[in-house]
Protein backbone atom coordinates (compact mmCIF):
# COMPACT_ATOMS: atom_id res chain seq x y z
CA UNK A 1 0.00 0.00 0.00
CA UNK A 2 0.84 3.44 -0.31
CA UNK A 3 3.61 4.82 2.07
CA UNK A 4 2.29 8.34 2.18
CA UNK A 5 -1.40 6.90 3.10
CA UNK A 6 -1.84 7.85 6.79
CA UNK A 7 -3.46 4.92 9.53
CA UNK A 8 -6.07 5.90 11.67
CA UNK A 9 -6.76 4.05 15.15
CA UNK A 10 -9.29 5.60 17.89
CA UNK A 11 -11.22 4.49 20.68
CA UNK A 12 -14.13 6.46 21.33
CA UNK A 13 -16.68 5.88 24.35
CA UNK A 14 -18.93 3.39 23.96
CA UNK A 15 -22.58 1.89 25.65
CA UNK A 16 -21.57 -1.82 27.02
CA UNK A 17 -19.11 -4.17 27.74
CA UNK A 18 -16.08 -2.58 27.40
CA UNK A 19 -17.33 0.91 26.61
CA UNK A 20 -15.60 1.39 23.64
CA UNK A 21 -16.22 1.93 19.82
CA UNK A 22 -13.26 1.41 17.91
CA UNK A 23 -12.55 3.46 14.36
CA UNK A 24 -9.57 2.43 11.92
CA UNK A 25 -8.82 2.87 8.60
CA UNK A 26 -6.90 4.67 5.87
CA UNK A 27 -7.06 8.40 4.81
CA UNK A 28 -5.69 8.47 1.78
CA UNK A 29 -5.82 12.20 0.70
CA UNK A 30 -7.82 14.78 2.12
CA UNK A 31 -9.49 15.39 -1.30
CA UNK A 32 -10.94 12.49 -1.54
CA UNK A 33 -14.37 10.75 -0.23
CA UNK A 34 -14.53 9.01 2.82
CA UNK A 35 -15.98 5.72 3.00
CA UNK A 36 -17.64 4.72 6.72
CA UNK A 37 -17.48 0.53 7.11
CA UNK A 38 -20.04 -0.59 10.08
CA UNK A 39 -20.25 -4.73 10.62
CA UNK A 40 -23.15 -6.65 10.64
CA UNK A 41 -25.00 -7.80 14.07
CA UNK A 42 -22.48 -9.58 16.96
CA UNK A 43 -19.68 -8.69 14.02
CA UNK A 44 -15.98 -7.91 13.81
CA UNK A 45 -14.33 -5.67 12.09
CA UNK A 46 -10.96 -4.59 12.05
CA UNK A 47 -7.72 -4.00 10.35
CA UNK A 48 -6.23 -7.84 11.15
CA UNK A 49 -5.27 -9.77 8.26
CA UNK A 50 -8.30 -12.07 7.07
CA UNK A 51 -10.61 -9.70 8.09
CA UNK A 52 -13.37 -8.91 5.65
CA UNK A 53 -13.45 -5.61 6.58
CA UNK A 54 -10.05 -4.66 6.33
CA UNK A 55 -9.87 -6.32 3.26
CA UNK A 56 -12.66 -4.08 2.08
CA UNK A 57 -10.66 -0.88 3.93
CA UNK A 58 -7.33 -2.07 1.54
CA UNK A 59 -10.02 -2.43 -1.54
CA UNK A 60 -10.83 0.87 -1.51
CA UNK A 61 -7.78 2.80 -0.07
CA UNK A 62 -5.69 1.28 -3.09
CA UNK A 63 -8.51 3.01 -5.32
CA UNK A 64 -7.78 6.00 -4.12
CA UNK A 65 -10.82 6.16 -1.21
CA UNK A 66 -10.54 7.03 2.47
CA UNK A 67 -12.19 4.58 4.53
CA UNK A 68 -13.32 4.04 8.12
CA UNK A 69 -14.53 0.72 9.51
CA UNK A 70 -15.66 0.45 12.96
CA UNK A 71 -16.50 -1.67 15.61
CA UNK A 72 -19.01 -1.52 18.64
CA UNK A 73 -18.75 -2.07 21.90
CA UNK A 74 -19.06 -5.51 23.04
CA UNK A 75 -17.46 -7.55 26.75
CA UNK A 76 -14.76 -9.26 24.83
CA UNK A 77 -13.14 -9.11 21.47
CA UNK A 78 -11.28 -12.38 21.09
CA UNK A 79 -13.62 -13.61 18.46
CA UNK A 80 -11.16 -15.94 17.26
CA UNK A 81 -11.04 -17.71 20.43
CA UNK A 82 -14.26 -19.24 19.85
CA UNK A 83 -13.94 -21.38 16.68
CA UNK A 84 -17.24 -22.30 15.45
CA UNK A 85 -19.08 -21.95 18.59
CA UNK A 86 -21.19 -18.97 17.71
CA UNK A 87 -23.38 -19.13 20.08
CA UNK A 88 -21.43 -18.68 22.94
CA UNK A 89 -19.31 -15.82 20.88
CA UNK A 90 -22.89 -14.19 21.04
CA UNK A 91 -23.63 -14.69 24.63
CA UNK A 92 -20.67 -13.81 26.58
CA UNK A 93 -19.74 -11.13 24.04
CA UNK A 94 -22.96 -9.23 23.81
CA UNK A 95 -25.09 -10.85 26.52
CA UNK A 96 -27.34 -7.61 27.77
CA UNK A 97 -26.79 -5.09 24.81
CA UNK A 98 -29.76 -3.94 23.29
CA UNK A 99 -30.31 -2.36 19.46
CA UNK A 100 -30.58 0.75 20.91
CA UNK A 101 -26.86 0.53 22.52
CA UNK A 102 -25.76 -0.34 19.20
CA UNK A 103 -27.26 2.00 17.59
CA UNK A 104 -25.62 4.54 20.20
CA UNK A 105 -22.22 3.49 19.10
CA UNK A 106 -22.81 3.80 15.56
CA UNK A 107 -24.18 7.33 16.05
CA UNK A 108 -21.40 8.33 18.43
CA UNK A 109 -19.08 7.37 16.18
CA UNK A 110 -20.27 8.96 13.09
CA UNK A 111 -20.77 12.17 15.29
CA UNK A 112 -16.44 11.74 16.20
CA UNK A 113 -15.83 11.67 12.56
CA UNK A 114 -18.02 14.37 11.45
CA UNK A 115 -16.29 16.68 14.07
CA UNK A 116 -12.49 15.06 13.50
CA UNK A 117 -12.17 13.70 10.16
CA UNK A 118 -11.44 15.88 7.25
CA UNK A 119 -13.63 15.13 4.23
CA UNK A 120 -15.08 15.89 1.09
CA UNK A 121 -18.03 13.62 0.71
CA UNK A 122 -19.17 11.32 3.33
CA UNK A 123 -20.51 7.95 2.08
CA UNK A 124 -22.42 5.23 4.97
CA UNK A 125 -21.80 1.38 3.81
CA UNK A 126 -23.43 -0.93 5.84
CA UNK A 127 -24.21 -4.57 5.85
CA UNK A 128 -26.78 -6.42 7.57
CA UNK A 129 -27.72 -4.88 10.73
CA UNK A 130 -24.96 -2.52 9.68
CA UNK A 131 -26.42 -1.55 7.33
CA UNK A 132 -29.98 -1.39 9.33
CA UNK A 133 -27.92 1.36 11.36
CA UNK A 134 -26.93 3.98 8.86
CA UNK A 135 -30.40 3.62 7.05
CA UNK A 136 -32.11 4.31 10.76
CA UNK A 137 -29.11 7.59 10.92
CA UNK A 138 -29.97 8.82 7.58
CA UNK A 139 -33.30 9.03 7.49
CA UNK A 140 -33.39 10.72 11.53
CA UNK A 141 -35.05 8.01 12.84
CA UNK A 142 -32.49 7.53 15.54
CA UNK A 143 -33.02 10.12 18.19
CA UNK A 144 -36.49 8.30 18.16
CA UNK A 145 -35.12 5.05 19.15
CA UNK A 146 -32.59 6.33 21.94
CA UNK A 147 -34.70 8.65 23.16
CA UNK A 148 -37.92 5.93 23.86
CA UNK A 149 -34.41 3.67 25.78
CA UNK A 150 -33.93 6.66 27.53
CA UNK A 151 -30.21 7.31 25.95
CA UNK A 152 -29.17 10.51 24.95
CA UNK A 153 -28.67 11.43 21.08
CA UNK A 154 -24.86 11.86 20.25
CA UNK A 155 -25.92 12.50 16.90
CA UNK A 156 -28.37 15.61 17.37
CA UNK A 157 -27.85 17.54 13.88
CA UNK A 158 -27.13 14.68 10.81
CA UNK A 159 -24.01 15.32 8.56
CA UNK A 160 -24.08 16.16 5.08
CA UNK A 161 -24.56 12.45 3.47
CA UNK A 162 -23.48 12.34 -0.10
CA UNK A 163 -24.47 8.06 0.21
CA UNK A 164 -25.96 5.27 1.62
CA UNK A 165 -24.76 1.59 0.40
CA UNK A 166 -26.33 -1.16 2.31
CA UNK A 167 -25.05 -4.64 1.48
CA UNK A 168 -27.86 -7.45 2.46
CA UNK A 169 -29.70 -5.22 4.58
CA UNK A 170 -33.78 -6.02 4.91
CA UNK A 171 -36.89 -5.29 6.67
CA UNK A 172 -37.95 -8.87 7.65
CA UNK A 173 -35.40 -11.72 7.89
CA UNK A 174 -36.02 -15.20 6.35
CA UNK A 175 -39.03 -17.07 8.33
CA UNK A 176 -36.50 -20.43 9.32
CA UNK A 177 -34.37 -17.43 10.75
CA UNK A 178 -36.89 -16.17 13.59
CA UNK A 179 -35.15 -18.58 16.41
CA UNK A 180 -31.93 -15.42 16.33
CA UNK A 181 -34.36 -12.61 17.16
CA UNK A 182 -33.71 -13.90 20.78
CA UNK A 183 -30.24 -13.31 20.49
CA UNK A 184 -28.98 -10.13 22.22
CA UNK A 185 -29.52 -6.94 19.77
CA UNK A 186 -31.74 -8.88 17.45
CA UNK A 187 -34.04 -9.23 20.66
CA UNK A 188 -34.80 -5.50 20.76
CA UNK A 189 -35.17 -4.72 17.27
CA UNK A 190 -37.25 -1.38 16.28
CA UNK A 191 -40.37 -1.71 14.65
CA UNK A 192 -40.22 -2.80 11.29
CA UNK A 193 -42.25 0.79 10.41
CA UNK A 194 -39.26 2.67 11.63
CA UNK A 195 -37.01 1.05 9.21
CA UNK A 196 -39.93 1.81 6.30
CA UNK A 197 -40.04 5.44 7.41
CA UNK A 198 -36.63 6.00 7.63
CA UNK A 199 -36.25 4.71 4.34
CA UNK A 200 -38.66 6.82 2.68
CA UNK A 201 -37.18 9.80 4.35
CA UNK A 202 -33.48 9.36 3.86
CA UNK A 203 -31.10 11.93 4.17
CA UNK A 204 -28.64 10.36 1.25
CA UNK A 205 -28.27 12.12 -1.66
CA UNK A 206 -27.26 8.69 -2.90
CA UNK A 207 -28.51 5.13 -2.50
CA UNK A 208 -27.05 1.82 -3.59
CA UNK A 209 -27.95 -1.54 -2.38
CA UNK A 210 -26.10 -4.87 -2.64
CA UNK A 211 -27.75 -7.98 -2.84
CA UNK A 212 -26.29 -11.58 -2.62
CA UNK A 213 -28.84 -14.28 -4.66
CA UNK A 214 -27.88 -16.81 -2.11
CA UNK A 215 -28.45 -14.51 1.13
CA UNK A 216 -29.55 -16.78 3.74
CA UNK A 217 -30.76 -14.35 5.91
CA UNK A 218 -33.14 -11.88 4.14
CA UNK A 219 -34.83 -12.18 0.35
CA UNK A 220 -34.54 -10.41 -2.49
CA UNK A 221 -37.78 -8.56 -1.92
CA UNK A 222 -37.57 -7.80 2.27
CA UNK A 223 -33.97 -6.04 0.70
CA UNK A 224 -35.98 -4.26 -2.22
CA UNK A 225 -38.60 -2.92 0.19
CA UNK A 226 -35.94 -0.33 1.68
CA UNK A 227 -34.31 0.27 -1.31
CA UNK A 228 -37.82 1.23 -3.94
CA UNK A 229 -38.92 3.32 -0.56
CA UNK A 230 -35.58 5.52 -0.65
CA UNK A 231 -36.42 9.21 -2.67
CA UNK A 232 -32.76 9.23 -3.97
CA UNK A 233 -32.12 5.61 -4.88
CA UNK A 234 -29.96 4.55 -7.64
CA UNK A 235 -29.50 1.34 -8.39
CA UNK A 236 -30.21 -2.29 -7.11
CA UNK A 237 -27.26 -4.87 -7.90
CA UNK A 238 -27.87 -8.84 -7.44
CA UNK A 239 -24.62 -10.62 -7.51
CA UNK A 240 -25.06 -14.12 -8.39
CA UNK A 241 -23.80 -17.08 -6.14
CA UNK A 242 -23.27 -14.61 -3.86
CA UNK A 243 -24.03 -15.55 0.10
CA UNK A 244 -25.38 -13.01 2.55
CA UNK A 245 -22.13 -12.39 4.02
CA UNK A 246 -20.48 -11.30 0.92
CA UNK A 247 -17.50 -13.62 1.41
CA UNK A 248 -18.34 -16.77 -0.54
CA UNK A 249 -19.46 -17.67 -4.40
CA UNK A 250 -21.62 -20.96 -4.96
CA UNK A 251 -20.13 -22.21 -1.49
CA UNK A 252 -16.79 -21.33 -2.22
CA UNK A 253 -14.93 -19.02 -0.49
CA UNK A 254 -13.99 -15.80 -2.12
CA UNK A 255 -13.10 -12.37 -1.97
CA UNK A 256 -14.17 -11.53 -5.99
CA UNK A 257 -17.79 -10.52 -4.24
CA UNK A 258 -15.92 -7.08 -2.12
CA UNK A 259 -13.60 -6.83 -5.66
CA UNK A 260 -16.84 -6.64 -7.40
CA UNK A 261 -18.73 -4.39 -5.14
CA UNK A 262 -15.50 -2.11 -4.71
CA UNK A 263 -15.40 -2.05 -8.66
CA UNK A 264 -19.03 -1.00 -9.06
CA UNK A 265 -19.37 1.95 -6.47
CA UNK A 266 -15.59 3.51 -7.20
CA UNK A 267 -16.77 5.50 -9.94
CA UNK A 268 -19.95 6.94 -8.12
CA UNK A 269 -17.67 7.64 -5.37
CA UNK A 270 -15.49 9.82 -7.27
CA UNK A 271 -17.62 11.66 -9.30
Amino acid sequence: MNKGIKKISESIPGSFGDGKVLIQGYIVSDAAPLVVLLHGVHGCANLSEGNKYATLARLLAEKSINVLVLETSRKIRDRERFGDDRGRWVREAFDGKTYAMDLFDVASAISFINHNIDKTQLWLWGFSLGGLHFLIIAGNKHDEILRNANMKNPLPELPDIQGLILSGSGDEIRPENEPTISEPILNSLPERHMLLEAARNTRAKNVFAFYGSMDETFSEEACRRLFDLAPTKRNFIVLKGVDHSFRSINGVPSIAPLVDMVNYIRPHLLK
